[in-house]
């Protein structure tokens, strides 16, 4: 592995990982029950996806506009690993010592967008009920949590990883003799 896809896969992760600080403070800021929002997190996994493709890229031109497979996998899972490691650790410190009480809010938050989803799908009580219990009973903020979810995280990001690696690659011509 050269040193550009180490340097561009570190500074792009540590790019991605203040972005999400930022991201999830000015939310803290605004309205905790954003955090019940799936379009936030959305648009923040796209902007991610967008910084990891353009290390990629700043990697094949410093590599003379050549890159191998792995190293454009390489660069782009560097990437994600420190970016969501920064995320997930924040995440973890802001709701479980800084303040934990958010994080009922945030459930109540959840809890309602889960119910009217439910009922407006005709869904039976019962399965709402179900449901809800679930949720209450659920710390998804906890440390096992977060590594659980930056583990299922990293497996998505790996699926789209193989993608974007497979679509930057470009080898070498090799001259004939």
């Amino acid at each position: 592995m050269t040193d550009i896809v180490k340097k561009n896969g570190l500074n792009f992760g540590i790019i991605i990982g203040v972005f999400s600080i930022l991201v999830t403070t000015m939310i803290y800021i605004v309205d905790v029950k954003m955090f019940a929002s799936y379009w936030i997190g959305i648009l923040s996994f796209f902007i991610s996806l967008i910084i990891a493709i353009i290390a990629v890229v700043k990697s094949k031109k410093a590599l003379g506009g050549y890159i191998s497979f792995k190293e454009a996998f390489t660069v782009y899972f560097i990437v994600m690993v420190v970016g969501s490691a920064i995320g997930s650790i924040f995440m973890y410190i802001l709701f479980n010592l800084i303040d934990p009480a958010s994080k009922d809010i945030i459930m109540e938050a959840v809890i309602e967008k889960t119910v009217a989803m439910m009922q407006s799908l005709g869904s039976p009580t019962g399965d709402i009920k179900t449901t809800v219990e679930q949720i209450e009973t659920t710390d998804n903020f906890s440390i096992a949590s977060q590594i659980k979810s930056f583990i299922w995280g990293l497996v998505f990001y790996i699926i789209i990883g193989l993608i974007v690696a497979a679509a930057m690659k470009k080898s070498k011509p090799e001259f004939e003799n």
